[in-house]
C-alpha cells in the first residue's frame, strides 16, 4: 500500500509512523491525518509565543518546566532567549509523540 495522507503532513512524520501508515487502509490513514492535524502544534506559532508571551511550555504539556520558567523569570532572561531556539525542537518532539500515540491508539482500536 501507499501513503494516502498529504505530503505536507507525511514529511513531518517519523519514519516508523510512515511505515506503519503505509500498511493501513486509506480510510484509516485519512482518519489519522485529521486527528494529527487537530492534536499537533505549529512550530512557528509556538516560537512566536516563546518570544512574545512565553507560555509554550504549558502548551506542550511541560507544566513543571513552565512553572520553573515563571518563578525564575525566564532564568533572568537567559533561559527566555534560549527558548527561542529550543522551541522548534520541542514542538517537533511533541508532534512526533502525538503521531506515535495516535498510531498506537488506532492499532489498538482496530485490532
Amino acid at each position: 500500500m501507499s501513503i494516502a495522507i498529504s505530503p505536507s503532513i507525511s514529511d513531518r512524520l517519523p519514519a516508523t509512523v510512515k511505515t506503519a501508515l503505509a500498511k493501513m487502509p486509506d480510510e484509516q490513514q485519512l482518519l489519522f491525518e485529521d486527528e494529527y492535524k487537530r492534536k499537533s502544534k505549529s512550530s512557528g506559532l509556538l516560537t512566536a509565543l516563546a518570544i512574545l508571551f512565553p507560555i509554550q511550555l504549558f502548551l506542550l504539556g511541560k507544566t513543571g518546566l513552565g512553572i520553573a520558567f515563571i518563578i525564575t523569570l525566564g532564568g533572568m532572561g537567559v533561559w527566555w532567549i534560549i527558548e527561542w531556539f529550543i522551541t522548534p525542537k520541542r514542538v517537533k518532539s511533541f508532534n512526533d509523540d502525538v503521531a506515535t500515540r495516535l498510531l498506537t491508539e488506532m492499532k489498538i482500536m482496530h485490532s
